[in-house]
């Protein structure tokens, strides 16, 4: 065989082997848009990937690791309603509705369980979600540099004690997070009423997802370490990088204790060079660990 042929051949697997299809699927009167890769070669009970993307963002923000993930495992991407092509509906993407909305379309694609949730930013409060109303549906949970979903206003307000901010003015801060009224932005209604469903969390502490189980299944953390605040835009009030470095401490510590709450284990992954969008900024190390998962989840 010729060595054009052979690089054909090779050059065709590799294509095959990674067949995407993007399409938009309608679950209860609304289109979402989907694209799925490598899900016809997918063998029985392989853990399928499936993600759930930051704040108002559409799913093309991880083209730099999924098409090098599908190599190892079926892949699910969607964007949640009123993102980019998906249909806008004026409701509260609540954890609750974005989980059904989840396990709908999954559904409506014959694509089932097991899966392994991807979320980065709001996404890993989304996937927590998922993973604690289906639980049994969860071979493992990924979660990249997510809203700290973990949180108490008590642990919030102990950050700014620590660096030195008055008690007067914690108050006032806290106030402001989330007691502050927002106008509703009906033109960017999707980023919009994330932020307020993620302000209603914090308010009562997460208490919606606490009381969730917790799968028991491998559990993956990345956290970026890179503050990306522009010094100009950085707190006059109080030392801004110190109150980065106390907050990230601050979430690790309990995402440590969330990885230790399965018996599966897991790893905390601290990415000094990356900043929120870890995936970007290091998508080797991602790919790297993910594929350390799939390896571990096939044996």
């Amino acid at each position: 065989m010729s060595i054009k042929i052979l690089t054909i051949l090779t050059l065709l697997a590799s294509t095959l082997s990674a067949f995407s299809q993007e399409k938009m699927v309608s679950v209860n009167g609304v289109n979402y848009h989907v694209l799925t890769s490598s899900l016809e070669q997918r063998k029985l009970r392989q853990p399928v990937l499936v993600f759930e993307n930051g704040m108002g963002m559409g799913f093309g923000n991880w083209d730099t690791i999924t098409d090098s993930l599908a190599k190892n495992a079926p892949v699910f991407l969607y964007d949640r309603q009123g993102v980019e092509k998906s249909d806008k509906v004026f409701q509260m993407p609540t954890p609750q509705k974005i989980a059904a909305n989840l396990k709908s379309l999954l559904q409506e694609l014959k694509v089932e369980p097991p899966y392994i949730l991807v979320g980065h930013s709001m996404g890993g409060v989304y996937a927590r979600a998922f993973a604690g109303y289906y639980p049994d549906a969860i071979a493992g949970l990924v979660f990249v540099d997510p809203a700290d979903f973990t949180e108490t206003k008590a642990d919030w307000n102990q950050i700014f004690r620590t660096i030195g901010v008055s008690e007067k003015r914690i108050e006032e801060m806290l106030i402001n997070r989330l007691y502050t009224p927002s106008k509703a932005d009906s033109s960017h209604y999707a980023s919009w009423s994330e932020g307020q469903v993620l302000t209603d969390l914090r308010k009562t502490d997460f208490a919606e997802l606490s009381s969730l189980p917790i799968p028991q299944v491998p559990i993956l953390f990345f956290v970026g370490g890179k503050l990306e605040v522009p010094k100009e835009r950085r707190s006059k009030e109080y030392d801004h990088e110190r109150f980065f470095e106390e907050k990230n401490s601050s979430n690790m510590l309990r995402w440590r204790r969330f990885i230790h709450s399965s018996s599966k284990g897991g790893a905390l992954i601290y990415l000094s060079n990356s900043g929120h969008f870890v995936h970007r900024d290091d998508a080797a190390m991602v790919i790297g660990n993910i594929r350390m998962m799939i390896n571990a989840l096939e044996k």
